[in-house]
């Protein structure tokens, strides 16, 4: 079991702009089409810790413990630690943003090259965030809130040296001078390095021993047992990616609002959308999804949706729906970390103005009458097409062919892209990373 932790102040949503009250994760964006805003993707110069993240670093403490001498590899651990390998395997869980983490290398201090680096010792963890922009900066919207959670849990996890965008933090300074400029052969501008204490590596901090309390989507409302909407402006919503890539319309869609954003010729997301799903009762559920005519266009659009341990996709082609679409019947766990995302990919390279449109998940018990529902089918046209969780097709009644592939062994770890030039992106861990070229309008 693992050790309880400081909440995750920042939270996952990452939820950055102010759309008429509800908030969106993503960076800079035209004034005229997102509003006002409270973050950015980059900012200028090094990570920049927050005051109270630093005060509460002051209080951590935890020895530092180096790797030695370089000895032409004579000292490494031959793989990554059982402890290193339990916080990659959470923040993989907790930070969707994250695109990869690398641990064991068996190699030379990059900095110093008469020493070991902590890699080779199994106790260091390359936590992978792709940049942003043509000149390729840190995107400090997904980095800043992984390396602020750590400094903050420091103590209880065992977290001894953290390295991000040309700054360092470590736990065994004095406080008031935990944080420093680095000025090593690499600024670390695409990932965090991540060094854990002897304790943490043999699982012995007082974090794996305790109950977890994970970091939680904030004001996110339990699905309770009679199903619930979830709109584009909810708090368990959350949208990623380059912002300018984002665009919001009123009078449209349910309930007045909707995003859109654009197709482009890749199979892994660079813009993607999360509604984050935590129910009170086990039970199977129908997913269906708000699809306004005139901006769904794309014709495979991809959902994923994370119900109990499984992964299943779901293909819509917008093109053809108008109202509520189902994504299929799926048996949920109770309790939270379950999912439905909407992806920006497609396989082959689409046209220009491939809108994907992007607004309220319904969900309800299977079997269900939504038309009976309470809240009523919220002025669809149609029920939409329908595929059974079993993976058959069936085109509904608005039109729309919608196509279920499940596979529980999917492990998606999905995250924001870099700006206008190319990036790097994982759909998961059995997914390598690519370099892929933007093709939006």
């Amino acid at each position: 079991m693992l050790g309880k932790l400081r909440p995750l102040r920042s939270a996952v949503l990452l939820g950055l702009f102010a759309f008429g009250g509800f908030g969106i994760g993503c960076g800079d964006a035209p004034e005229e089409d997102l509003g006002s805003q409270s973050g950015r993707l980059a900012h200028p110069g090094p990570w920049m810790i927050p005051a109270e993240t630093s005060a509460i670093g002051d209080s951590q403490y935890v020895e530092y413990t180096g790797a030695g001498a370089w000895n032409n590899g004579a000292g490494c651990a031959g793989g990554i630690t059982s402890g290193g390998e339990i916080l990659r395997q959470y923040l993989y869980d907790h930070f969707p943003q994250i695109a990869s983490i690398g641990g064991y290398a068996c190699r030379q201090n990059t900095a110093n090259l008469s020493e070991l680096s902590v890699h080779g010792t199994g106790r260091a963890l390359d936590v992978m965030i792709p940049v942003v922009g043509a000149d390729g900066e840190a995107d400090n919207d997904a980095g800043d809130p992984v390396g602020n959670w750590l400094i903050e849990n420091a103590e209880a996890i065992g977290i001894q040296y953290i390295i991000w965008d040309q700054w360092t933090w470590g736990a065994s300074r004095a406080a008031g001078s935990k944080d420093r400029s680095y000025g090593g052969p690499n600024p670390h501008v695409d990932h965090l390095h991540v060094e854990l204490s002897l304790a943490a590596s043999t699982n012995t901090t007082d974090w794996f021993s305790g109950v977890v309390s994970p970091p939680a989507i904030p004001e996110c409302d339990i699905v309770p047992e009679e199903g619930r909407v979830i709109d584009e402006r909810d708090s368990c919503f959350a949208a990623y990616g380059p912002a300018q890539f984002w665009r919001s319309e009123e009078g449209v869609g349910y309930d007045g609002t909707l995003l859109w954003t654009n197709a482009y010729d890749s199979s892994e997301p660079s813009n993607w959308a999360r509604w984050h799903l935590d129910f009170a009762v086990a039970g199977r559920y129908q997913l269906e999804v708000y699809v306004d005519p005139a901006f769904g266009v794309h014709t495979e659009t991809t959902y994923s949706v994370s119900h109990g341990a499984q992964e299943d996709l779901v293909v819509i082609d917008q093109s053809q729906a108008s109202g509520w679409v189902s994504l299929g019947e799926f048996d949920f766990d109770a309790g939270p970390e379950q999912h439905v995302s909407v992806y920006d990919t497609s396989s082959t390279p689409p046209a220009d103005d491939q809108h994907i449109a992007v607004d309220a998940l319904r969900v309800v018990p299977a079997g269900t009458d939504p038309g009976n529902w309470p809240g009523g089918s919220g002025g669809a046209s149609g029920s939409g097409g329908s595929a059974g969780a079993g993976g058959t097709t069936e085109p509904g009644t608005s039109g729309a062919t919608v196509t279920l592939r499940g596979d529980s062994s999917c492990a998606f770890s999905p995250n924001g892209s870099s700006g206008n030039g190319s990036s790097w992106l994982a759909l998961g861990l059995a997914l390598a990373l690519a370099n892929i070229h933007r093709r939006k309008r």
